[in-house]
């Protein structure tokens, strides 16, 4: 599905024909704001014309089953895998689909007309099909999706999940559309061509309910144009905490789809479905992101096994990615600037050692703080990686450092510093503190250290909390080898809730403090966590 929209999707749901509606003769035009047969002719003439990417449309026309009503060479195959979703029936005849009823023969025909359905909509090409959050747990249901997604290479099956069920409009912690969601899902093994597309209901649960689907896979969201109301200069506009949820969905590219009828003042007024989307497309142009947001953009969710700069060398771009974060360099270059205040009065030059310098971001920020606090000082810029060293080395011919700027390649732990640093600056700091070997290299750097000197950083923590993702736990499942399983990999996490708050995990200090710390830099520990929400975790 394309779309101009801001980078975002529209589609329209097409009401379902109400149980016993007579089919429309050949030829005869519908009208899809009635509760009357639709037909693809007139869905696609409104979707084109009210510049809509795509339509949700019920599949099941007639007992003869012939799906849309019309034969599928209307459309070419590319049109029909971009503009048509597959709404699966709700009824047959005078019978409620119900593909788990204590009724045999209405749980037969009801998995038989399903499977009808999904087989079609494979052979047309559909991107999707949407079917109804079952009422109760649903095994059948299940159990001809995941046998659907598994011989089908392309289609996807999303679960039209109502934000509040009709019993929980009383209590707003309640959950039950999500209990009922994730039963179906953990039955179809977690598939990732199983998705959700959520329906905004007047009544809204929890803010502790609707942040946990940002950690489900989201599909779209259903908005109906009776949530609308009339807002400043007596224009439509969404309830607070509906415009909100629908602020927080737009981070995820999710598709928004409208249902019901145009409101009569609209429809007076000449406006159709456009003005809908117009308002959505709006909100989404005056987001605001902040220069780092945008650095970070790319890497959301992206599984980044930990960096091994011990075992390996880093390339030129890695390091371009961490000289990308102005915060923390700044932060760096304040902290040296403090630490060389402090150490003025000792009336001379003060030693800084940069250990793992890698391509000069710290020894630029060692550099300014002298100049901050006009402290004299000299800097040894360590680092083990050769080719950091040759963008090291032309960085010191480029810069007008008088000699104050000495290159040492060598490992930290090894090298024989000819004196004691008043100052060690490093940033060897993992995503998870130490995953990437800060203790044990500091530790071996330490001896260089002189015994009033001062470390950047003197202390880290780690934290731990646990995470719903269902992006990031299929992605690494897709693996299949306990290896990723246990990776802990770095990640910037966008499509994830945490269902409980952070705690602290281990710390380490340099320099290292004399016992009861710990001299070694093994660490063991047990975290308990209350979690208010019913939650999954993987």
């Amino acid at each position: 599905m394309t779309s101009q929209h801001h980078g975002i999707h529209f589609g329209v749901d097409v009401r379902s024909p109400c149980m016993g509606a007579v089919p429309p003769a050949r030829g005869e035009q519908s009208r899809v704001d009635m509760e009357a047969y639709p037909v693809l002719d007139d869905i696609l003439e409104l979707s084109t014309g009210q510049e809509l990417d795509f339509a949700c449309m019920p599949m099941m026309q007639n007992h003869n089953f012939e799906p849309f009503g019309r034969s599928e060479r209307l459309l070419s195959v590319t049109s029909w895998c971009s503009m048509i979703v597959g709404k699966v029936a709700t009824w047959s005849g005078n019978m409620h689909i119900d593909y788990d009823s204590s009724d045999p023969a209405i749980a037969g025909e009801s998995c038989d007309i399903l499977k009808k359905e999904m087989a079609y909509a494979a052979h047309s090409t559909l991107p999707a099909v949407l079917i109804d959050l079952p009422p109760k747990a649903s095994p059948n249901l299940a159990r001809i999706i995941i046998s659907v997604l598994l011989k089908s290479m392309y289609l996807n099956v999303w679960i039209r999940v109502p934000l509040t069920l009709e019993s929980d409009i009383q209590s707003p912690d309640n959950d039950n559309a999500w209990l009922l969601w994730n039963n179906l899902r953990s039955l179809c093994q977690n598939h990732n061509r199983l998705g959700v597309v959520l329906e905004m209901t007047q009544n809204l649960p929890s803010e502790r309910i609707l942040g946990r689907w940002v950690g489900e896979p989201l599909k779209g969201i259903i908005i109906g144009t009776d949530l609308f109301t009339v807002g400043h200069q007596q224009a439509f506009t969404l309830p607070p905490r509906h415009l909100n949820f629908l602020k927080l969905l737009m981070k995820y590219k999710v598709q928004v789809i409208f249902s019901g009828d145009i409101h009569p003042r609209l429809a007076a007024a000449g406006r159709d479905l456009s003005y809908y989307k117009n308002y959505v497309v709006n909100l989404k142009a005056n987001e605001t992101h902040t220069d780092q947001e945008l650095e970070e953009a790319p890497y959301h969710d992206y599984l980044q096994a930990p960096l091994q700069p011990l075992m390996d060398n880093l390339e030129s771009q890695t390091y371009e990615v961490f000289e990308k974060d102005p915060i923390k360099y700044s932060r760096y270059e304040d902290a040296a600037c403090a630490a060389l205040t402090d150490m003025a009065s000792r009336n001379r030059t003060i030693i800084v050692m940069v250990v793992g310098a890698g391509r000069g971001p710290l020894v630029k920020g060692a550099i300014n703080a002298g100049i901050r606090s006009n402290v004299p000082i000299k800097v040894y810029a360590v680092e083990k990686n050769p080719n950091a060293i040759v963008c090291l080395r032309g960085l010191l011919r480029e810069k007008d450092w008088n000699g104050n700027v000495e290159i040492i390649e060598s490992d930290m732990r090894v090298w024989n510093a000819p004196e004691k640093a008043d100052i060690m600056i490093s940033e060897l700091l993992g995503s998870f503190s130490d995953n990437e070997l800060s203790p044990e290299c500091l530790d071996g750097a330490e001896r260089f250290l002189a015994p009033d000197g001062v470390m950047i950083p003197q202390s880290y923590r780690s934290y731990l909390a646990p995470l719903q993702s269902h992006k990031l736990h299929t992605e690494v499942l897709a693996y299949d080898d306990l290896t990723h399983i246990e990776t802990a990999y770095v990640v910037k996490i966008h499509a994830g809730h945490l269902i409980a708050p952070a705690k602290q995990c281990f710390e380490y200090i340099h320099p290292k403090p004399p016992p009861p710390y710990p001299q070694k830099n093994d660490r063991m520990l047990s975290l308990e966590f209350e979690v208010p929400n019913n939650s999954t975790l993987p």
